[in-house]
């Protein structure tokens, strides 16, 4: 049953169409009576910024100057609903940075005293005052969830906490509909709920389907229970409807993105690539779409379940541990920096696999990205280390990047005794490993 650590930040909530969205900006400074003349900090600029790369230059969504009396107000004219960065300058020069979320049709205050405006800045909105809530709702989590991963709770105490907790964050949904912390707040509850009360989670999942920003929540998870439960053509027709009700582009966009994906993970490699034809042709003129589509496309053609594993190799206490040393059993390899925390979250539960599986032959093989061995070494002091595990740099690094299209770490594969592609994990994709393990030793018959 998984338990997770982290509240992941994902994209569901962004749309990201050309209309211009406005929300008002105002706001008050004052000045501490122990600050002495107050000309000597008013008046301040405040800034609002998209960073789209670190090559091109920021554009300006806000931009107003205090009066003598620390107040400004104007419109911020924007995109697509989602956290931003502002400034506070002074003469040209910034006092302090911080975050802001900007929606359409919102109102945003902001305040502070100075000359201590670090500790006194507040940001005010619906969509901050949500986001506050989430963050006290993940706060209370995260001690259950560390009770559950030092194994103090347990089947059904765990289970009833996973369920209240999944209560929780899909009523903080309900009161904070439209909001970037309510779009957040249900993606958590569904997640809580995956792989042990599926129907409950699929209800969740039917209740926002609908609306364009969780669509690809849906997608997401729907597809995964409905491929595992009903079949691919299922989940194939449930992606195909999902787009159908669904109007935003970039929602539209990572439905395809999905299907396709679904595709490639299920073997059907040639429908994949007609589809990701289509897919480059419709959304040519998208720089996220064209850098999607060349990763996957990549794998399509050279890491397609089925296909060898490329060839690896590096020594290790005298020994060589190669792709070919390996034929005969399936193994796990694992690419990752091991300071990576969703690597180290997922450490303790490989070690479980490894420990139940490697009686059906199971091996695991980790090759570090990380440059310095004593970041490998330090991984180590405090955990067994029950697989191969090559030195920093015992390997091109580049190279390896290159071969195995690394775009997003962690990385792994598994693999079967002959040294063929069962699946590529990607992320949190490796969860869904347990059901491909059952398949390879046989263990669903």
């Amino acid at each position: 049953m998984p338990v997770f650590i982290l509240i992941a930040l994902i994209g569901w909530g962004c749309s990201s169409d050309d209309r211009k969205k406005q929300a008002v900006v105002s706001g008050h400074f004052s000045i501490a009576d122990s600050a002495g003349q107050p000309g000597n900090l008013l008046p301040v600029d405040v800034t609002i910024i998209l960073e789209d790369s670190v090559e091109a230059a920021p554009d300006t969504l806000f931009h107003a100057a205090t009066d003598s009396d620390g107040a400004f107000s104007g419109e911020a004219s924007f995109s697509e609903k989602k956290q931003y960065s502002a400034f506070i300058s002074r003469n040209g020069r910034n006092v302090v940075r911080f975050a802001i979320i900007l929606a359409e049709d919102d109102s945003v205050e902001i305040s502070g005293r100075f000359p201590d405006i670090e500790q006194t800045l507040t940001v005010s909105s619906q969509e901050h005052d949500a986001m506050r809530q989430l963050g006290n709702l993940n706060r209370g989590f995260q001690r259950i969830a560390r009770f559950a991963n030092a194994g103090k709770l347990r089947g059904d105490t765990l289970q009833q906490e996973l369920s209240k907790w999944s209560d929780l964050y899909m009523d903080l949904y309900n009161e904070n509909k439209g909001t970037r912390a309510g779009e957040l707040a249900v993606a958590e509850s569904v997640r809580l709920l995956e792989g042990w009360n599926n129907t409950e989670m699929m209800k969740r999942i039917r209740k926002v389907q609908e609306r364009d920003a969780l669509a690809p929540l849906a997608a997401d998870y729907g597809k995964d229970y409905l491929a595992q439960n009903q079949g691919l053509e299922a989940a194939l027709a449930y992606l195909d409807t999902l787009s159908n009700i669904t109007e935003g582009h970039d929602q539209k966009m990572r439905i395809r993105m999905e299907r396709i994906g679904l595709l490639y993970d299920s073997a059907r490699v040639a429908a994949a690539r007609k589809d990701l034809k289509a897919f480059r042709e419709q959304y040519a003129a998208d720089s996220t779409a064209r850098q999607w589509a060349e990763s996957i496309g990549y794998d399509l053609n050279y890491l397609s379940p089925g296909d060898q594993l490329p060839d690896f190799e590096f020594r290790q206490q005298g020994g060589t541990v190669s792709r070919d040393s390996l034929l005969g059993n399936p193994y796990i390899l694992e690419v990752t920096r091991l300071a990576n925390p969703l690597y180290q979250e997922q450490f303790d539960r490989t070690v479980v696999i490894h420990s139940i599986y490697k009686n059906f032959g199971l091996n695991v093989v980790t090759l570090p990205l990380d440059e310095s061995q004593i970041t490998v070494d330090a991984f180590f002091d405090e955990r067994i280390k029950p697989w191969p595990v090559a030195d920093a740099q015992a390997f091109d690094r580049e190279k390896l990047l290159e071969m195995f299209n690394i775009r997003l770490i962690p990385t792994r594969f598994l693999v079967d005794e002959k040294g063929e592609i069962v699946r590529k994990y990607v992320g949190r994709e490796f969860q869904d490993i347990i059901k491909d393990l059952q398949t390879i030793t046989n263990q669903d018959k």
